[in-house]
């Protein structure tokens, strides 16, 4: 009998083990599922805000690259900023009379025009952090990043301001604006 009762004890005592080792592996799945689940509502959430995020950047990248921001204090941080204003706004060709200048043939001959500069002045962005300034130049179809220094074409950048960015030759000075002036002086030597 006494052989009995121990095989009675170690089975209950199986059982009882058994039953605590699953229940003991269901309440860790348990608490390993809600985790996770808990986990992924949270960067769903964390990625939705990042996606709006990123959204509204591209948006107010976008309107300030068709130069629709016209320059003031800028919503993004808080900082003055200028807009340069597009070359086509400001040179308008003159309208021409077609009829008046066929008809006209004893106009003197008209002397070529001045060589156009094929620089222009895109934007000037100030970084905040190494407070120093960067223009962006175009020459012909090519956009330029440029620091004090640096060279576009046959011409040096010297200064570069919150307004204005002044190039260099050997022989020429010249100053764009963030307005679209722009001027050409002798260098003094």
């Amino acid at each position: 009998m006494k052989q009995h009762t121990i095989i009675i004890y170690s089975s209950i005592t199986a059982l009882v083990v058994s039953a605590v080792f699953g229940l003991s592996v269901r309440a860790r799945s348990a608490d390993f599922n809600r985790t996770v689940t808990t986990a992924l509502n949270a960067s769903v959430n964390y990625d939705n805000d990042f996606i709006a995020m990123v959204d509204r950047l591209e948006k107010e990248l976008a309107t300030r690259a068709s130069f629709g921001y016209e320059g003031g204090k800028d919503p993004m941080t808080g900082l003055v900023r200028h807009v340069v204003v597009p070359l086509r706004e400001i040179v308008k060709p003159p309208a021409v009379d077609r009829k008046k200048a066929i008809s006209d043939t004893s106009q003197p001959a008209v002397a070529p025009p001045a060589p156009i500069d094929s620089i222009r002045l895109t934007a000037i962005i100030y970084d905040a952090e190494a407070k120093i300034y960067t223009a962006v130049v175009m020459s012909g179809e090519r956009s330029f990043s440029v620091n004090v220094g640096d060279r576009v074409t046959d011409r040096t950048i010297k200064s570069i301001s919150d307004m204005a960015i002044v190039m260099e030759t050997d022989s020429l000075m010249y100053r764009y604006d963030v307005s679209g002036k722009r001027s050409v002086v002798p260098r003094k030597k």
